[in-house]
């Protein structure tokens, strides 16, 4: 009997609640319970906030404040934003290539000199020679005489030398810089014969020595970073190797932008060449004598638009529309654009020039 009438008492009280929900929902659908919901609309303004006087100023800032613009400029009144540069054309087509350049060989390797450094390091420590001396921030090392050991000997003869055969003892030079593209390094080496096996540091020379043998030690180098990629390692004192990139974009303002490059008329000419290349831009002529580029941008998408044949019966299009000039300034030269006819915008130079720099190599 208690079971029983506990469990009377239990549906009452579920009876009871259930009740009291229907009828706080009939009475709010019936507007007895208001709707506050947009009261917030008749709200009435109140007094601005003030701050007393003896309050620091300071304290009361922005929880994310937007910095100052230094470089500020008027844009145009139709301004389209640029779509971001590929990412992936700041990637090498091969992360070691040997290239040269009139007297000039170097390796190119898709890494930072960094990088690139310790593993040089490696490199001359597992073919028994120790780096006698070194300047990571001017990217130079200098090993001792090579050729009086067997793994030493072993690499003259990959070389093409054969210790008997090389006359005064050797000393092998190499130098890490920074690449034209950027996060990518160039290594250059040299075979130096020394006075009387005298050992002294020898300053980086311009001409090479031994072209032949120099040449096979950048190709034994090359494999021994590509087959070793997994031991890479990274050295804080090699950061600054080469000092700044050897392109950069330079946007001053009141000043129509340029590319300045920290290279010989050769290479400046060179890059720039491959730049155009990989941006397909079209090039109609050039003239190296003065530096220049005479450039087809865009027009051909012009002369292919019936619209642009219907009004230009009378009139031939012409061959380029951009000019590209190298210019001498101090111990490298700056990469101009300009427009053909009529002033270039800044936007328009921009382009091209951000085009060329995504490119350059």
């Amino acid at each position: 009997m208690i079971m029983v009438g506990s469990k009377i008492e239990y549906q009452m009280s579920l009876f009871k609640l259930s009740a009291l929900v229907l009828i706080f929902s009939t009475l709010a659908a019936c507007g007895v319970i208001r709707d506050r919901s947009n009261d917030y609309i008749h709200a009435e303004r109140g007094e601005h906030v003030k701050i007393p006087e003896w309050y620091k100023s300071s304290s009361v800032e922005a929880r994310y404040p937007i910095p100052p613009i230094d470089n500020k400029r008027s844009l145009p009144d139709e301004y389209f934003l640029p779509e971001p540069p590929d990412a992936t054309i700041i990637i090498l087509a091969e992360n070691y290539v040997i290239e040269s350049l009139e007297d000039q060989t170097w390796l190119l390797v898709n890494e930072t000199p960094g990088r690139i450094w310790p593993s040089l390091d490696h490199f001359w420590e597992e073919n028994g020679i120790d780096v006698e001396f070194e300047n990571p921030r001017l990217g130079l090392m200098q090993t001792e005489l090579v050729g009086l050991n067997l793994l030493s000997n072993q690499l003259l003869d990959r070389l093409g030398i054969v210790g008997s055969d090389a006359g005064s003892p050797l000393a092998l030079q190499a130098r890490l810089g920074q690449g034209v593209k950027r996060n990518t390094t160039e290594l250059q080496v040299r075979v130096l014969e020394t006075v009387s096996g005298e050992q002294q540091f020898e300053g980086w020379s311009a001409m090479p020595g031994n072209s032949e043998a120099e040449n096979k030690l950048l190709e034994v180098i090359s494999s021994y970073l590509e087959n070793s990629q997994s031991y890479r390692s990274y050295s804080l004192l090699a950061h600054d190797i080469g000092g700044t990139s050897k392109v950069a974009l330079v946007s001053d303002p009141g000043v129509a932008p340029y590319l300045k490059l920290d290279l010989s008329f050769a290479r400046a000419w060179s890059s720039a060449s491959k730049a155009l290349r990989g941006a397909n831009i079209n090039v109609a002529d050039l003239d190296r004598s003065e530096g220049v580029f005479y450039l087809d941008y865009g027009q051909e998408e012009e002369s292919t638009n019936w619209f642009w044949g219907l009004f230009s019966s009378e009139e031939v299009r012409p061959e380029y529309n951009l000019v590209l000039k190298l210019e001498k300034e101090g111990s490298g030269y700056l990469l101009k654009v300009s427009k053909a006819q009529g002033e270039i915008t800044r936007v328009e130079g921009m382009e091209i020039l951000n085009l060329l720099l995504d490119n350059i190599s």
